[in-house]
């Protein structure tokens, strides 16, 4: 009886211990200003601008970097100088917030999506489809991303927008069953993505 008092006791110290080692150990997970920024500017740089950035050694190198992309933006924006940075820091912060990558990444298949394109027109759940992929995973639930052409993202999709070619439709699949989504099917082309942060959503 004594020693599961003894042990019943240490059940708190123990409890203590723990949540300091993982206090450490996300501190020492936290990540440098260049993982962090790399990691933000990836879904709206082309593959030689992203090159580029990783390629800087110093944070004085990629804040100028990250600068003169911004001043180059605002030189074929229609848009009010630096209208184009506020919208992107506005979906970054919503997509960090709730799109992020299971694996810590910070470049999850929604959060790349959002901030290139904004909130989508509407937004289709299917639950528990069960759907197989492979030999050993299954798609637990899918969400169906629309985007109404330019000038009609704020309607609701009609049986007229979605015979429209110009539809923009992402398909995203949870795999794991842990409510991170997979990009599964896009009507968009990879290429020049930084090019389509200049639309107007």
């Amino acid at each position: 009886m004594s020693k599961y008092i003894k042990i019943k006791s240490l059940i708190p110290i123990l409890l203590i211990g723990i949540a300091l080692l993982t206090l450490v150990c996300c501190a020492g997970m936290s990540k440098s200003f260049k993982e962090q920024t790399l990691d933000d500017m990836y879904p709206i740089l082309s593959e030689e601008q992203y090159k580029m950035l990783k390629s800087l050694s110093t944070d004085e190198e990629m804040l100028k970097y990250i600068e003169r992309y911004w001043n180059e933006i605002d030189l074929v924006s229609e848009l009010e100088k630096g209208k184009i940075k506020e919208i992107y820091l506005e979906r970054l912060n919503y997509a960090n917030e709730h799109y992020p990558d299971r694996r810590g990444w910070g470049r999850s298949d929604q959060k790349r999506i959002y901030i290139v394109y904004g909130p989508p027109s509407s937004i289709e759940r299917e639950e528990f489809k069960d759907i197989q992929i492979g030999e050993f995973s299954k798609i637990k639930s899918l969400q169906i991303w629309l985007y109404m052409r330019p000038g009609k993202n704020n309607s609701h999709p009609s049986r007229v927008d979605e015979l429209y070619k110009g539809q923009r439709k992402f398909i995203f699949g949870d795999v794991a069953g842990t409510g991170h989504y997979e990009l599964l099917y896009s009507s968009e082309d990879s290429g020049n993505i930084d090019l389509r942060m200049l639309y107007k959503h």
